[in-house]
């Protein structure tokens, strides 16, 4: 008989596969992220994958000859899978799998190589510095090598064509769309033809995961562009680049594992001038806008979750209606 902790486990295996069979596709990410393993592991190496997904990273280094390889997986549904790709390719027996959060496991030894993309929601936030600080001091050996080095967050302007919504009606909806700019979008790889890019991408934040001790400061991120026809641009996209190695560098743009971030807003009617974007990617306080220093009588425009949240609470209280409480809720 199934237990609710099999229920949830059966839940989680779709998405799981998904998730994964998208990372084991993104051609771009693996060729740089195998040719920095390929780089740092030896026979001497000690090899250690943080977050070892579907064990890729520590197959390959076993592959390579590492003389020690460890897989740290926190999610039980994958240990098995970690094993059944490490014997697919003759190296199970080199392995040693570990499963639980590496903030818990204990580990004998030191490692030479540490592979581990533990970004969570929030990339550059508190709890990946976290993270990274506690690796690195309890893992790492003297001199040793962590992949990712480097995370850099940056800014460009862009114009997403829109359809004309509600598409094939002649009515207007206008009050979900301008409700909907208080919300951050993605855009995955297979979506970008309708993102034309206006500018160059400046950089908002960079986070060293060698070097990092404390969170980064994340409120007023700021970035501005000088455009010839700044009406054209109704968002900023924001998109990752990962520096595995020197020379080894992973833009976002070209792969499918990370998505491209959009905060929209409405377009300003004019030509050419400066657009400023500021940004705060604080948890608590998520909050973005636009304005343009070059036209100082154009007032800014700012948007935010709550911003969306206060406006559609205000317009609910005031919009005539009927409302029959759940007969559920009644009992």
């Amino acid at each position: 008989m199934a237990t609710e902790e099999d229920d949830k486990f059966a839940a989680r295996i779709a998405g799981l596969l998904e998730y994964h069979r998208v990372m084991l596709s993104d051609e771009p990410r693996n060729l740089l992220l195998a040719e920095a393993i390929r780089q740092t592991v030896t026979s001497d190496t000690a090899f250690l994958d943080i977050g070892a997904g579907s064990g890729a990273w520590a197959i390959y280094a076993a592959t390579l000859g590492a003389k020690r390889v460890v897989a740290v997986e926190i999610e039980e549904a994958l240990i098995p899978i970690i094993y059944k790709h490490a014997a697919e390719n003759g190296v199970a027996d080199r392995i040693e799998i570990i499963h639980g959060d590496c903030k818990d496991v204990a580990i004998d030894g030191r490692f030479d190589v540490i592979v581990s993309e533990l970004f969570g929601h929030n990339a550059f936030g508190a709890e990946t510095v976290t993270s990274f600080v506690d690796i690195r001091e309890r893992f790492l050996a003297d001199g040793g090598i962590l992949i990712p080095e480097k995370l850099s967050l940056v800014a460009v302007p862009v114009r997403i064509e829109h359809p004309s919504l509600p598409a094939g009606l002649p009515i207007k909806s206008d009050f979900l769309g301008e409700l909907r700019l208080n919300y951050e979008r993605t855009n995955t790889l297979s979506q970008r033809d309708n993102v034309t890019f206006l500018g160059s991408p400046e950089q908002l934040v960079v986070l060293d995961l060698v070097s990092v001790k404390e969170a980064l400061p994340l409120s007023n991120l700021t970035a501005s562009w000088e455009l010839e026809e700044v009406g054209q641009a109704n968002a900023i996209a924001t998109f990752n680049l990962s520096r595995f190695r020197d020379g080894l560098e992973l833009n976002s743009l070209e792969s499918q594992s990370w998505s491209l971030a959009l905060y929209e807003f409405a377009p300003f009617d004019v030509g050419s001038g400066t657009l400023s974007f500021t940004f705060n990617m604080e948890p608590d306080n998520v909050n973005w806008s636009v304005s343009l220093p070059s036209h100082q009588d154009i007032r800014p425009r700012a948007y935010a979750p709550v911003f969306g949240f206060t406006r559609l609470r205000m317009a609910q209280q005031s919009t005539p209606h009927l409302s029959f409480p759940s007969k559920k809720d009644a009992v």
